[in-house]
């Protein structure tokens, strides 16, 4: 972190070399990598990356961790190599020097909000033991807190001598850096670390959080971590997050801050705000898309990733035999997919395929040993990582049935991530079917009582705003007598399509509860007028079920349970309206008792379709000044004036 001079270096470096003996191959003439680092070194040609970690309830940026990229046309690229590259070589504590101070420099030219992370090994956090005046004062000249700072303690190297690492971690918490430890699960002795450093942040390594919505142990795995983080005051970050499915669980489990590609990939110039981008990940699944209302389990498949398996791939550079003896000697392997240098798709070579082709007289003796690519098919099933199984499910229903049992290949970014069976995808497409069916309204197939009520309890859960409409058709019993059951199911399914009509798929929810009763969860600003809207098309839709006579008398006459005659108005529909406010209801069950009184006051009223809105109920659910009475035309605002209009 302090301005390098030569005798610190070279002390450094004696210290390293002291610890991790040089190869006896340093006789030899230095190899290109050695080269290449000697020249990043010299130059400082190193690329920093910011990738944001995200409070995820909150939708705010914590922070950013700082990585490290060479120069693009060097063998060092890769951060992997890089670093590799200096611990073999005794140059890790003076490389990871300058990556700290590219990275604070940077860090702050781009004025970005939150603390920087920065990960270092134990060697050159040794190296800082007795230099906290240099590093204050580094500090002090870049105008940056130390406070700001999180120095992320990562294991991909043996600790040699943990007691004096822990006086240096002591001293850096003494200057004002805060500290955590990075690649929890993974590493030499984590946990035992944990417990001698006390971090403020543990950083759960992405095996543990990749997958973790299939694997029960990974989610076992992090109750710990979350147990043990609540009882020494750490927080608890979730590393490597790619799959909507797993934020998922993450959030359940109660994983406070992740960092992954699903919110935000590594950059140069990263933003400073991802409000937007996370709470679209973190709207239910029925809110961005009406289709896909059911609350799933936290295991259930819905995307192409969580299909893709890791699987046999080669290179164009292979020949025709070997790929032909591969498929001969492995019964189980039906196909694999052929990537070009940048590991791209490019092809599939097939089992059939190939050994049919290999076995035609004189194939082999010509083309034996040129690329398999002479074998392979050009044109694979390719999708995205990202893709739904709705969307998988259409583009494989019009495959061709020998192609099936090759399955497809799943990529992101363009790159290979994995292969899918088709007979999984399939499966999953079933499972999802029939988990929703069962919830489902057989007449109307919309969500039934339990999505509703799970839907009603995440967003009393979020804490957010929302208006809630309790549908009912009055006077429909007479309705069934006078027309029948089948005229009765007619209306109950039109009732139906108007509100589904009149709600917006991306924010608003319908759902049929039972009979003639459906309910309305409302996210629209513009709520009033969609209840208008419905009120008004039922009004007109229903015409056509009267006849002209019926349609002139404003009802019809049928006989009560008294056996005697009575005068029933046509259909309408009525509803109760409450505008719930963030803590107003502490449950579903309170909610739903509160709409009784309004749906029962829309009830009573006369005339065309009509709503009635409970405007009583201040943010905590308590009465507040005012009365219910009769709906008067005030009352009934203008669902009842408009549709009297039409």
């Amino acid at each position: 972190m302090e301005a390098a001079q030569n005798g610190d270096t070279t002390a450094t470096f004696r210290t390293a070399v002291a610890c991790y003996p040089m190869p006896t191959t340093h006789l030899q003439p230095p190899d290109p990598l050695s080269i290449a680092l000697s020249a990043i070194i010299r130059d400082g040609s190193l690329d920093i990356h910011f990738q944001p970690l995200v409070e995820v309830e909150r939708a705010r940026i914590l922070g950013y961790e700082a990585l490290t990229r060479g120069p693009a046309d060097t063998p060092l690229h890769s951060p992997l190599v890089l670093f590799e590259t200096a611990a073999r070589l005794g140059r890790l504590v003076e490389l990871e020097r300058i990556v700290v101070r590219r990275a604070l420099r940077r860090f702050k030219e781009l004025n970005l909000p939150g603390q920087l992370f920065l990960n270092l090994t134990a060697d050159t956090l040794l190296a800082t033991s007795d230099r906290g005046a240099l590093i204050a004062r580094e500090f002090a000249q870049l105008d940056l807190p130390a406070s700001r700072v999180v120095i992320e303690l990562t294991e991909t190297r043996p600790i040699l001598e943990p007691e004096r690492l822990q006086d240096s971690m002591h001293s850096l918490r003494e200057l004002g850096f805060v500290v955590a430890l990075d690649d929890l699960g993974e590493g030499f002795a984590s946990l035992k670390r944990w417990m001698d450093i006390r971090p403020d942040f543990v950083k759960i390594d992405r095996h543990f959080i990749d997958g973790i919505a299939q694997d029960p142990l990974k989610q076992q795995f992090v109750r710990s971590i979350l147990e043990m983080a609540a009882t020494s005051g750490c927080t608890v970050v979730a590393e490597g997050l790619e799959q909507l499915a797993d934020l998922t669980v993450l959030r359940r489990l109660g994983v406070p801050v992740c960092q992954g590609y699903l919110l935000a990939r590594p950059s140069p110039t990263p933003r400073a705000a991802l409000r937007a981008e996370v709470d679209a990940l973190l709207a239910p699944e029925h809110r961005r898309r009406n289709a896909d209302w059911m609350r799933l389990p936290p295991d259930a498949i819905t995307t192409a990733a969580q299909l893709a398996r890791r699987s046999h791939t080669v290179t164009p550079k292979l020949s025709c035999q070997t790929v032909a003896d591969m498929f001969q000697r492995d019964e189980q392997l039906f196909s694999m997919p052929v990537l070009d240098e940048h590991n791209r798709p490019i092809g599939i070579l097939r089992s059939l395929q190939v050994l049919k082709r290999s076995a035609e007289r004189y194939f082999m003796d010509i083309h034996e040993k040129r690329p398999c690519t002479a074998l392979m098919d050009p044109h694979p099933l390719i999708f995205d990582a990202g893709i739904s199984l709705r969307d998988m499910s259409e583009a494989i229903s019009s495959l061709d049935d020998r192609l099936m049992v090759d399955g497809f290949i799943v990529t992101r970014d363009g790159e290979y991530f994995g292969t899918g069976r088709s007979t999984d995808l399939l499966k999953a497409v079933s499972d999802l079917q029939v988990h929703s069916a069962r919830y489902a309204n057989p007449l109307t197939l919309l969500p039934g009582n339990v999505p509703t009520d799970q839907h009603l309890d995440a967003l009393l859960h979020e804490g957010r705003e929302f208006v809630v409409v309790a549908w009912d058709i009055d006077h429909f019993k007479p309705f069934n007598d006078v027309y029948g059951y089948a005229a009765g199911d007619d209306i109950i399914k039109l009732c139906a399509q108007i509100l589904q009509t009149a709600a917006d798929p991306a924010l608003d929810f319908v759902g049929h509860i039972g009979g003639d009763d459906f309910v309305m969860v409302l996210g629209s600003a513009d709520w009033t007028a969609r209840i208008a809207r419905v009120c008004r098309e039922f009004d007109r839709q229903m015409r056509p079920f009267f006849s002209a006579e019926h349609l002139a008398l404003g009802g019809y006459v049928t006989l009560n349970r008294q056996n005697q005659e009575s005068f029933n108005p046509l259909p309408t529909l009525s509803a109760g309206v409450i505008q719930v406010l963030p803590g107003a209801f502490d449950s579903v069950r309170a909610l739903s008792a509160a709409l009784a009184e309004p749906k029962h006051v829309a009830k009573c009223g006369t005339g065309p379709s009509r709503y009635f809105v409970d405007r009583r109920r201040g943010p905590t659910g308590d009465t507040v000044a005012g009365t219910l009475t009769s709906p008067t035309a005030d009352d009934l605002l203008d669902g009842a004036a408009i549709a009297s209009a039409a």
